[in-house]
């Protein structure tokens, strides 16, 4: 008889605490596993930025499309060949081809950059799956479209009033009529994006 009392017990509790583990489970909220805390994104986040640390300096101008756009029509290889002789050209005039452009970014999510022989420091976030970079200096955000190409090349591009924008804001750059040609050589295409070719 007392056996068949411990057995019965025994069996109460499995069954209860079977009942109460099945009852945890369904009470569980989205929240409870899909949540992610500080340090996970934190640690998403320098894993992601890790992948461009470094400095990187300017070798060349960049050319990218953001859409369909004359390109196409016109033979996009030869086209984008043009318009990099073009920006090289317009990039000579600017001085950036003698005091080349230069990109720091750190894991941290921190970012220097110098050009014309100016330098500042701000913050960035990188989106790879987008292939986007937001930049920001003094409140100031500057949105560019960031390639990597191999380990130790980038390509970063910009709408070109962004671009205007950026070296204007970095470097006080007010030469009006270099900035007019340049304005003009892209008000030539649809959806072209330009900026720089960086090397590590």
């Amino acid at each position: 008889m007392k056996n068949i009392l411990m057995i019965l017990c025994v069996a109460a509790a499995f069954l209860s605490c079977s009942t109460h583990k099945q009852t945890d489970i369904y009470n569980l909220s989205p929240d409870d596993v899909f949540v992610l805390n500080e340090s996970d994104i934190a640690r998403e986040t320098w894993l992601i930025n890790n992948t461009i640390k470094g400095e990187w300096t300017y070798s060349g101008p960049s050319v990218d499309v953001s859409g369909k756009n004359v390109l196409a029509g016109l033979g996009k290889p030869l086209a984008k060949s043009k318009l990099k002789k073009k920006l090289k050209e317009a990039y000579k005039k600017m001085g950036l081809t003698k005091i080349k452009p230069q990109f720091a970014f750190d894991p941290d999510g921190t970012c220097t950059i110098q050009i014309l022989g100016r330098k500042v420091k701000g913050t960035y976030n990188y989106n790879p799956d987008l292939e986007k970079i937001t930049m920001k200096w003094h409140g100031v955000p500057v949105t560019a479209k960031l390639k990597r190409d191999g380990k130790k090349k980038l390509h970063l591009t910009f709408d070109a009033d962004k671009l205007l924008s950026l070296i204007s804001l970095v470097s006080s750059f007010s030469d009006s009529s270099t900035v007019k040609a340049l304005g003009t050589l892209i008000d030539n295409y649809d959806d072209v994006l330009i900026g720089f070719e960086l090397k590590k």
